[in-house]
């Protein structure tokens, strides 16, 4: 160990206790649960106002126009059910039971949730409403006799005082806790509705602010990242240019001089020929891939731009060209292709079949050089994409031998080792074969990289003799 300490993690990345949301049918019952109490409870206080209105309750006993109160009471007190959706609609219901017969409560619900989800500006505007009317309330029941207070009940034992308006009137103690207890419950009542709705209306605020600060702060990062890996990009562009443009461009120089100064050598004169159309090829290639790295639409590249990026050859239509460039090295291949609806076909996928069908070729030429090569290509929107190359295992090398344990990881029920045409779904991770000096394996290893990322499937290994690649991509036609 070097001695040195862990690193700390900053704490914007360590990671945050998840929050359990509450679902939605809980957040449901509750609020029809508090609305019911609320309703049962402003009715009860309503009712119990409506006794200090000689128009409705006098001597005891309830008029007509009491009994028709007491029925309008009950839809009054329903606009409570819609006080997180209309908060406007119970505080002008309760706006009017006030100037009604002084009855405050449901104007002070109302005033809560407006000041909890209103604008500023309706907020202010009901609060000054509803302060003018609670005030206004609260002064005519402190200037009403005793008898009419609702709150009279509570200091007024005899039955005699509360019933009738000619009784002797209250002691003296008992009219100023009257009066305390009317003025207490309206500051309680206001205080509460502007000091909590307030109160909650800032911490609501806090809570978006803090969410904004945070998606603000998640695409900084973003975007730093992004800046990084672009500098990433443009670095490996500008070496990939460097060092490969001026040997290719070298390579391609010399074999057309090859092939000028070999005319009288026909076989040399093509092998030139070839040689200068691979340079070429190779260069278009390169700028392809040095274009798509910069502008980092490899993994995307219908979102690469034409004008800065040339097109790649690596597409299904190309592979014809590409059989015919290996054949011309003097490579036996039996071809059978059927390339169907490649203008619908994903330009991932599109590539992907080429490189599969590239890779495989050079590793037979590297690895069995002089053997005959079977290819299989076909390509259709319904049934997807399946490459077969195979090619006899060279007598000399042990270069595909397994190790003792690939059974097991070639995947339940598909065996390595197939006696007849190998099956699609296994793998055998590249790097485990007993590789000479020839290769290291990457390209086998990206074939089954672009498989997996397709999610396809591959079997890469021996069969019969014959060292295989098969490959199937699934169907393209309803992708978009």
């Amino acid at each position: 160990m070097s001695g040195q300490p862990f690193p700390q993690q900053r704490p914007e990345n360590l990671p945050r206790p998840r929050r359990r949301r509450v679902p939605q049918w809980a957040r449901i019952a509750v609020s029809i649960v508090i609305g019911v109490v609320l309703f049962l409870f402003g009715l009860f206080t309503s009712v119990m106002a409506l006794t200090s209105n000689t128009w409705a309750f006098a001597d005891g006993i309830i008029s007509n126009t009491g009994m028709l109160a007491v029925l309008l009471l009950m839809p009054v007190w329903g606009t409570v059910f819609l006080r997180h959706k209309w908060p406007w609609v119970p505080f002008i219901a309760g706006a009017l039971l006030t100037i009604g017969w002084g009855d405050a409560l449901l104007l002070l619900i109302g005033l809560f949730h407006l000041v909890t989800r209103a604008s500023k500006r309706q907020a202010i505007v009901a609060s000054a409403v509803a302060s003018v009317l609670v005030i206004a309330s609260t002064v005519r029941m402190c200037l009403s006799p005793a008898q009419l207070n609702p709150f009279a009940i509570l200091f007024l034992p005899d039955p005699e005082q509360m019933t009738n308006l000619d009784a002797p009137a209250p002691p003296a103690d008992a009219l100023l806790a009257i009066t305390l207890v009317t003025i207490a419950s309206a500051v309680i009542g206001l205080g509460i509705s502007l000091g909590v709705g307030a109160l909650l209306r800032r911490t609501k605020r806090m809570k978006a602010v803090e969410t904004i600060a945070a998606r603000e702060t998640q695409r900084n990062d973003s975007l730093s990242a992004e800046l990084a890996r672009q500098s990433e990009r443009e670095l490996l562009a500008r070496e990939l240019h460097d060092t490969l443009s001026h040997r290719l461009s070298v390579i391609s120089l010399h074999s057309g001089a090859l092939e000028v100064g070999s005319k009288d050598d026909a076989d040399v004169a093509s092998t030139a020929s070839a040689l200068r159309h691979e340079a070429h090829a190779s260069l278009e290639d390169l700028r392809h891939l040095v274009g798509g790295v910069r502008e980092g639409t490899l993994a995307n590249p219908g979102q690469q731009k034409e004008a800065s990026t040339p097109p790649s050859q690596a597409s299904m239509r190309s592979i014809p060209q590409l059989v015919a460039s290996v054949q011309s090295t003097g490579t036996i291949i039996r071809p059978s292709i059927i390339i169907q609806d490649v203008e619908s076909a994903p330009a991932v996928l599109d590539r992907a079949v080429y490189r599969i069908v590239q890779e495989s070729l050079t590793n037979s030429m590297k690895h069995a050089p002089g053997a005959p090569v079977t290819l299989e290509v076909t390509v259709s929107a319904d049934m997807g994409a399946h490459v077969v190359v195979a090619n006899p295992m060279p007598p000399s090398t042990n270069r595909f031998q397994p190790p003792a344990n690939s059974l097991a990881e070639a995947g339940p029920g598909i065996p390595p080792y197939p006696t007849s045409a190998p099956r699609v779904g296994s793998s055998h991770p590249t790097g485990q074969w007993n590789l000479p000096s020839t290769g290291s394996g990457a390209g086998l290893e990206g074939i089954q990289e672009r498989v997996a990322m397709l999610e396809g499937e591959v079997f890469i290994g021996v069969c019969e003799g014959s060292f295989v690649v098969n490959a199937k991509l699934p169907p393209f036609a309803h992708r978009s």
